[in-house]
Formats: structure tokens, C-alpha cells, sequence
């Protein structure tokens, strides 16, 4: 297996970003990678990508006024490229955003990436940094990674490891979209794609570096019958989720890590 591309999510506007991930690429020894220019929302409006978004459905989701911003679908257009390329190219990919901060196992993941193909079709490389619980069960060991199936959320789509296959999924998932790509990637117990992560990770998120493409904004209040119809969608999703990982129990039949 030839060494897997890194390709890099990155506003071409932004030398200052691309230096900087670039310099740690080079610190490590590692090759390779190059960047796709990042679909930027805001200056690319009329994107062909954009049609993919179905604001009416968004809205009886999450509520009238919580259209996705230019900014995020910018975002979902730019992994949906990268999704593109791995599926015509019939080759994986490591897909890295700019604000990545890659550690110093980060070469050793690269080593061991053929088998963690062949473990899981993909994997997520970035670690979970959010307080609370974070449910997990183990689903393998390669080298000295240890790879977990998360039962909930990840956060964000910092970094990850994306075979051929998941990338046909996701691009047959994602014909419509309603979410921000990251929570559409967490939804496994939709597209199939289970949730994935390696551990210990070896790529972190720079938080005090805001991303040029999500970007943030204020929300409008939301009615009473969006509130209502909002919580049965959220319900539905708790149930199919459960549903699913019960189903992942029962066939793995490992126990929680």
C-alpha cells in the first residue's frame, strides 16, 4: 500500500495557517500532504455544492431561524470535495483541518495506517476535550493504539482517516443536507459510518485559533411549535441511536473500555 495522502482544509487566503500546519508537518519528518482550498461560504454563495442543502427541512429539525450559516456550508462543501476525491481516487485519505495541532505520535499513526484500515473503514485522529461523560467501548488495538467506538458525539472534524468505503457512504448519506458536517458525520446510527476514534490521539484542536470557516453567529428565538417539534426529532434520534448501539453490542459482544 503506497503512503496515504494528507490533505489539508485550508481558506487559500489564509499563507499565515497553512505556514504554520505546515512547519509541524515538517517538524516530524512527515510528507505528503498538500491543501485543498477551502470552499469559503461567505464569497462563494452560488457554490454548485450549496444546492445539497435543504433549508425547509432544517427548519422542522432545529426550528425556523436556524438555517445553517454560509460559513458552515463552506465547511460540509469542503469535506464533501475531500469525500469525492477518496471515492473516484479509490484511495484513503488522512483529511486534516488548518487548526489542527499534530502530535508527536502523529508519524506512528502513519506507520500503522494500513492496519487501522483494515481494523475499521474509518477513524477519527483528534481527541474528545469536552467535559462530561463520553461513553465508549473498545473495539481493537493496533500497535500501541487502542481504537474505541464512541456511542455518542465526537466533537468537531478536526482530523481523521477516511478508506474508500466510508467515503461512498457518507456521499450517499449526504445527498441532503440538514446538519453541520461534523454532527452529520456523528450520526452512525444513519449513514452507517460507525464512530470511530484512535486513542491516544495524536492530533489536537488549536482553540485559540477560531475557525475562518465555521465561523458563529446569533440564532433567533424559536416558537413554541418549533420547540415542540424540535424535541420529538431529538427523542427520535436518542432511540435510534440506542437502538443501533444495542444492535453493535449484541454482534461485537466486547465489553466497555
Amino acid at each position: 500500500m503506497k503512503p496515504i495522502s494528507i490533505r489539508i482544509i485550508s481558506l487559500a487566503s489564509r499563507s499565515d495557517r497553512r505556514r504554520q500546519i505546515a512547519d509541524q508537518f515538517d517538524r516530524l519528518g512527515v510528507s505528503g500532504y498538500s491543501f485543498l482550498d477551502a470552499v469559503n461560504g461567505k464569497q462563494q454563495p452560488d457554490h454548485p455544492l450549496f444546492a445539497h442543502y435543504d433549508p425547509a427541512a432544517r427548519a422542522r429539525v432545529k426550528g425556523r431561524g436556524r438555517d445553517l450559516k454560509p460559513s458552515q456550508l463552506g465547511c460540509f462543501a469542503s469535506h464533501y470535495l475531500l469525500w469525492q476525491e477518496c471515492a473516484e481516487s479509490g484511495q484513503p485519505l488522512i483529511v486534516v483541518e488548518d487548526d489542527a495541532i499534530l502530535k508527536e505520535n502523529f508519524p506512528e499513526m502513519l506507520a500503522h495506517s494500513e492496519a487501522l484500515l483494515q481494523a475499521w473503514p474509518f477513524i477519527w485522529l483528534h481527541e474528545y476535550d469536552r467535559a462530561g461523560p463520553d461513553p465508549r467501548m473498545t473495539v481493537g488495538r493496533v500497535g500501541a493504539f487502542t481504537l474505541v467506538r464512541k456511542l455518542k458525539n465526537h466533537f468537531c472534524a478536526v482530523a481523521y482517516l477516511l478508506s474508500p468505503p466510508a467515503a461512498v457512504a457518507l456521499l450517499d448519506h449526504c445527498r441532503v443536507w440538514v446538519y453541520p458536517v461534523d454532527d452529520t458525520m456523528f450520526r452512525f446510527y444513519e449513514h452507517g459510518v460507525e464512530n470511530i476514534v484512535l486513542q491516544p490521539a495524536c492530533v489536537a484542536q488549536d482553540h485559540g485559533s477560531p475557525s475562518d470557516i465555521t465561523g458563529s453567529g446569533g440564532e433567533t428565538p424559536l416558537r413554541l411549535s418549533d420547540i415542540v417539534r424540535r424535541e420529538a426529532y431529538k427523542t427520535r434520534d436518542e432511540v435510534w441511536r440506542l437502538w443501533h448501539n444495542l444492535r453493535f453490542r449484541l454482534r461485537f459482544r466486547r465489553p466497555a473500555s
